[in-house]
């Protein structure tokens, strides 16, 4: 594996280089979370727009729900491919640093990086994802307003 190989670094670099493999792998942890709950938001949507009888929503309900199942297998298998890597990488660092004896944790932080990886993370706008906590939304007034005694009565 060509990602493990830190022997040409320093200890510092090798530290940095870990380091980032390691907030790939958290990054990859939250975007699983993020799937799982896509996923179940998704399945849910699905389920509404069916009962709702709007079969053009509830066939785009479906087809996101693909979606997001299919990239949260991609996810799934990125994360094993990840957890195996950096479990190497850590083994491999502990040895450098012992055998160099020396401190890499001098802590600089790129602010530009970090906001790149804050937009990567965030991603752009869902509009599907709103339409549907609308529709959502008028589902759970109709309820409450069935649950309150049937709502307005028409005369």
């Amino acid at each position: 594996m060509v990602d493990t190989d830190i022997d040409g670094l320093g200890p510092k670099d090798a530290y940095q280089y870990v380091l980032a493999f390691i907030t790939t792998l958290k990054q990859t942890e939250k975007a699983l979370a993020n799937a799982d709950q896509d996923v179940a938001t998704w399945t849910r949507r699905v389920e509404l727009a069916t009962a709702r009888g709007d079969a053009t929503l509830a066939a785009a309900a479906q087809s996101r729900l693909a979606e997001v199942t299919a990239r949260k297998t991609q996810i799934e298998g990125e994360l094993a491919d990840l957890r195996a890597t950096v479990s190497v990488l850590k083994e491999k660092l502990k040895r450098r640093i012992a055998s160099a004896g020396a401190d890499p944790t001098g802590r600089l932080v790129d602010a530009d990086l970090l906001l790149a990886q804050l937009e990567m993370v965030v991603g752009p706008k869902d509009e599907l994802s709103s339409a549907m906590r609308h529709e959502e939304a008028n589902a759970a007034l109709e309820e409450l307003k069935r649950k309150m005694g049937g709502g307005e009565k028409k005369e």
